[in-house]
């Protein structure tokens, strides 16, 4: 556990501070930067937060559309885990200041398991982590979005609902799809229209995050955000999306498992370029060996070099 949580984290954390009824308890003993702990009470009240580092990013942002141009100059609209040979992305990805303040939040320590970079708007449809990514306690993931250019409403900004995080984890069996039976065509036709009836039901409504170059937005895991329509079909909204689990926990793919199975991931970790071992109670879970001679191919196969 960070200095910084030192003293509020002696007890075992078996769900994120932020989830906790007890957070302003927890903060009052933590030894952080008042900054931190309004980063963890905004996200907590919001499912979603700044960090804004001033001027601290915007040469690494530079940096990181330098060196994934040519990923969008042949055609791509995404590029999958670039962190492998951009040392930018991966310096944003272990920078301190975040770290400290996700280790101040959930109360566990971070760790960037992928990147993902887009050159345009995604116009995502809306949708919570919790389908694709989760961990065992729940609650032990989240998203982090860099802007590397000023965000205008044109160019499709993320869209989230404030406070959504706080509301029942949408599964793909409670949008209506069979057990294991789940397929790109009825992910689209079934917990698209269920999420949005759930946020209905909640009356939440939407916000657009208009965020400028360098500023940070962080997301709980249950958050429901996407991209936003781009009005300008021409427009780029250049960003960079990061995701992070925490230590001592077992990660896993909600709509890859069954009630019977849980589809365990053996997540990477940026600042190794090694993985992270599933865990609980500080001990391993057995993870399927097709998943882990997946990884030491996809370790193999990729060049991460050191910084």
């Amino acid at each position: 556990m960070s200095s910084r949580v030192a003293g509020a984290a002696a007890q075992a954390v078996s769900a994120p501070w932020i989830d906790a009824g007890d957070l302003e308890d927890r903060l009052a003993l933590a030894d952080a930067p008042e900054a931190h702990k309004a980063f963890a009470r905004d996200l907590a009240r919001d499912g979603l937060a700044i960090i804004d580092l001033g001027d601290d990013l915007l040469d690494l942002c530079d940096r990181i559309d330098t060196e994934t141009a040519h990923h969008f100059e042949s055609g791509a609209t995404r590029v999958h885990d670039a962190w492998r040979r951009s040392e930018a992305i991966r310096r944003v990805a272990t920078h301190p200041e975040i770290l400290a303040r996700l280790a101040l939040a959930y109360g566990r320590e971070p760790f960037p398991f992928q990147s993902l970079n887009f050159h345009r708007g995604s116009q995502q449809d809306i949708h919570a982590d919790t389908l694709h990514f989760h961990a065992e306690p729940g609650g032990f993931m989240c998203g982090v979005w860099l802007a590397l250019e000023d965000v205008r409403p044109e160019a499709g900004p993320l869209v989230y609902y404030p406070g959504s995080h706080r509301l029942p984890v949408l599964t793909m069996a409670e949008a209506g799809a069979e057990d294991g039976g789940t397929t790109a065509a009825n992910y689209n036709d079934l917990y698209g229209p269920a999420i949005l009836r759930q946020l209905d039901e909640a009356g939440l409504k939407p916000n657009l995050a208009m965020l400028r170059k360098g500023q940070i937005a962080v997301w709980a895991a249950n958050l429901a955000h996407g991209g936003s329509k781009m009005l300008d079909p021409g427009s780029t909204r250049r960003s960079l999306v990061l995701h992070y689990y925490f230590e001592d926990c077992v990660y896993y793919t909600p709509m890859l498992s069954t009630k019977d199975r849980q589809a365990r991931r053996l997540p990477a970790d940026i600042a190794t370029g090694g993985w992270r071992w599933p865990r609980r109670a500080g001990r391993r879970v057995a993870v399927p060996a097709k998943q882990l001679a997946a990884a030491i191919v996809y370790r193999l196969t990729r060049h991460t070099p050191r910084f």
